[in-house]
């Protein structure tokens, strides 16, 4: 057996840890790895959110005389028997219920809004959401990180019952900067009699979709004053500037939008992740990120 292992920040490192979720289930198995001088701790747990199993395996290594927990790999496991395996960098501070949010639909990405800190101590708002698309070097999902958008404003376009006032709008939107879907009555239910909507930072919108999961076109629920605004926009437009490329046809979202290549500019201002060149898998490379979130 080796020697034990004391560690100056034993009760801050189970403190960290029982913040991300995990609680004090791994102090017995922390103290005990430290008494079996070992040098880095993978404990497993799992943990069934939304009637849907997740594992989590944390990794704490030991460096001198210091504890440091780096992440946690969260697997979800999927309603047809498939899995989704994800690698949580512990500077991202995201806790295990934010993990399955992230995680739970691969087809329809959920964003969470998370409150950080840059170098000068001054916080800042920015959306994290999975892309399923592609994977990085490691092998995990890219993570996108996007600003922050006034979404009470943006949530006021549309006619919504339960959604007439700012206290509502914005009752909806932190629900929706959970990573949340909620189900909202359209005034005008002419094709729909309810729809989710889910946040969608890297348009400044939302998406909205029928009760089959189908995305659906913005214009149908804005409200009378949101229309003649955009019209009155398209028509201030020059000519030369066109929406859909290579004479295809815009998705729901796309159409009720600004140009989606000056969106992607504004809302991704730190440098682009550089794609390796290969047909067959999209692979991009990690980027550190910024040091340092049903009605």
């Amino acid at each position: 057996m080796e020697q034990p292992i004391v560690i100056e920040n034993s009760e801050t490192l189970k403190k960290i840890i029982s913040t991300v979720g995990f609680g004090n289930r791994f102090d017995k198995e922390i103290d005990d790895a430290l008494a079996a001088g070992k040098k880095e701790i993978r404990p497993f747990t799992s943990e069934v959110i939304e009637n849907r199993r997740m594992d989590f395996e944390p990794e704490i290594k030991i460096k001198d005389t210091k504890g440091y927990f780096n992440g946690f790999k969260g697997t979800l496991h999927n309603e047809d028997g498939t899995t989704v395996e994800q690698w949580f960098k512990a500077s991202d501070r995201i806790n295990i219920n934010e993990a399955f949010i992230l995680m739970m639909d691969q087809k329809h990405p959920r964003a969470i809004l998370k409150t950080y800190y840059d170098e000068k101590g001054d916080k800042y708002n920015q959306w994290l959401q999975l892309d399923f698309t592609q994977k990085t070097e490691s092998g995990n999902y890219l993570t996108k990180r996007h600003k922050d958008f006034d979404q009470v404003s943006k949530l006021s376009d549309y006619d919504f019952v339960g959604l007439s006032s700012v206290k509502q709008r914005a009752t909806a939107a932190a629900l929706m900067s959970e990573g949340r879907q909620i189900e909202v009555t359209p005034v005008n239910q002419a094709k729909h009699k309810s729809i989710n909507i889910i946040a969608n930072p890297e348009r400044n919108t939302y998406t909205f979709l029928d009760v089959e999961g189908k995305p659906l076109s913005h214009d149908q629920f804005r409200t009378e004053e949101a229309r003649q605004r955009i019209q009155q926009e398209k028509n201030n437009m020059p000519s030369s500037v066109s929406f859909v490329k290579d004479g295809g046809s815009p998705t729901p979202d796309e159409s009720s939008q600004e140009n989606s290549n000056q969106v992607k500019k504004k809302n991704n201002p730190e440098p682009a992740e550089q794609l390796r060149s290969n047909k067959k898998q999209r692979i991009v490379q990690e980027s550190e990120p910024r040091k340092s979130k049903s009605i």
